[in-house]
């Protein structure tokens, strides 16, 4: 928005200044031409739409294999590949970008790339001996970076050269880290391997542009895992000791890098997710009759489902993930995904892999609609939101940055006409975080 002169000078210089209304009618008829020339493209050009079956894919640490469901069918197929290089991989968490899944195996010290197409490793990346691969995130297409949770420190992976290219010391037996803009946020639980206690749980926050720790903020007993609200703040579960001390979470400002609330929750939570309905859901174990859920209001902190009332899923529940449709995908060490809505009810109930710990889907870059499809309704969907008021992205809102460049505008719009009608490049995965 232009609202005056940036150099009052400039008034005599003959440099006209356009009104907000000009502007406002200009992005209008930009947005009107497009139009047009979607329709012309549509008319002249062949289509390269790229269509997949929505799918989860389920990782079985006690099995060590990736199982998916076809979400459009219900089908299972398990053990579809093998996790690790070696036997006792112990993975712990996939991260899935358009069509390549990443595990972290934290027994044979790697990462496992697969290719979704053929559901084959592509290839592995070390992380060093008895380093312990525990949680990673992405930087941007070259740069990864995973926590070592045995060496107190975090790798930066070059994807470009399938190498660790740097480690850093972070803080003792860091666990989850989650990257927002120029700052990776890394829970270090502060566990001690002689004593088996914790000392204070710590943030750290690491400086990607300077590969250097900017600071550390005090949080809760043995901090695990971490999720972004929709307001950008960082959501940090610190799981207590598993005795006296319960779990509870902690609200971060990641603008001033400090602390603005809290939420006791109770139990033992453990894997935190955030959905598009501004409820966020932990995976919290019970290990006698049934599993937990708990959940609470990210925005109000109102607790919904605590250790006084948690919604029940199969024993042992491990992991939590939410999907596009606010449903929740909850993975259990007796071997079975339960999927739930927001009150709990029991929406279909899936038999996969040995010890499910961790879920991801195959959402598409450039399907800004959701459908999991890439073609001419996406490119008409971001005319209609960025110029005519229509609906945002679907969430994942991500999905809608199709050149991934951290920002939703015109240019995600030509890049899909290019990708679709001009033989360009396949839309970009773009950071979760926008």
């Amino acid at each position: 928005m232009v609202t005056g002169y940036p150099n009052e000078s400039l008034k005599g210089e003959g440099i006209e200044m356009k009104s907000e209304k000009q502007i406002n009618r200009t992005t209008r008829g930009h947005g009107y031409i497009l139009i047009l020339l979607i329709i012309i493209f549509a008319i002249i050009l062949p289509l390269s739409a790229y269509a997949v079956d929505p799918t989860a894919y389920i990782l079985n640490t006690t099995g060590e294999t990736l199982s998916k469901i076809n979400l459009t069918d219900g089908t299972v197929s398990n053990n579809v590949v093998t996790i690790g290089s070696d036997v006792l991989s112990y993975p712990n968490q996939i991260v899935i970008r358009d069509t390549l899944a990443y595990v972290t195996a934290s027994g044979t010290d790697e990462i496992q790339v697969i290719n979704l197409n053929d559901d084959q490793t592509s290839y592995f990346i070390s992380t060093g001996a008895s380093s312990n691969a525990y949680w990673m995130d992405f930087a941007d297409d070259r740069y990864l970076y995973v926590t070592l949770m045995l060496k107190d420190s975090l790798a930066k992976i070059d994807l470009t050269t399938k190498a660790k290219v740097s480690q850093t010391y972070i803080g003792k037996s860091p666990e989850g880290i989650l990257i927002k803009g120029n700052k990776a946020y890394i829970a270090c639980t502060g566990f001690d391997w002689d004593t088996y206690k914790y000392d204070s749980g710590k943030v750290t926050v690491y400086d990607i542009g300077r590969d250097s720790v900017i600071k550390q903020i005090p949080v809760g007993l043995n901090p695990q895992f971490l999720a972004a609200d929709g307001r950008g703040r960082l959501h940090v579960v610190c799981t207590g000791d598993y005795g006296a001390i319960a779990g509870s979470i902690y609200i971060v400002d990641t603008d001033a890098d400090i602390v603005v609330d809290s939420v006791l929750i109770g139990g033992t939570p453990g894997h935190i997710t955030i959905g598009p309905d501004n409820v966020a859901y932990l995976a919290a174990a019970g290990w006698s009759q049934n599993g937990y859920i708990y959940s609470y209001n990210n925005i109000t902190g109102d607790i919904y489902h605590s250790s006084g009332n948690p919604i029940q899923v199969d024993l042992n529940c491990m992991t939590v993930v939410s999907f596009q449709d606010t449903t929740i995908f909850a993975g259990s060490f007796t071997d079975f995904v339960n999927v739930i809505d927001s009150s709990g009810s029991n929406k279909a109930r899936y038999a996969v892999g040995d010890g499910p710990s961790h879920i991801a889907f195959n959402y598409l870059p450039g399907d800004a609609d959701g459908d999991f499809n890439v073609n001419l309704l996406d490119i008409s969907y971001l005319v209609n939101w960025l110029y005519k008021g229509g609906p945002a992205p679907r969430w994942p809102k991500w999905r809608g940055n199709a050149d991934g460049d951290n920002a939703y505008n015109i240019l995600d719009i030509s890049y899909l006409i290019g990708y679709l009608y001009k033989g360009g490049t396949r839309p970009k995965v773009g950071p979760g975080w926008i």
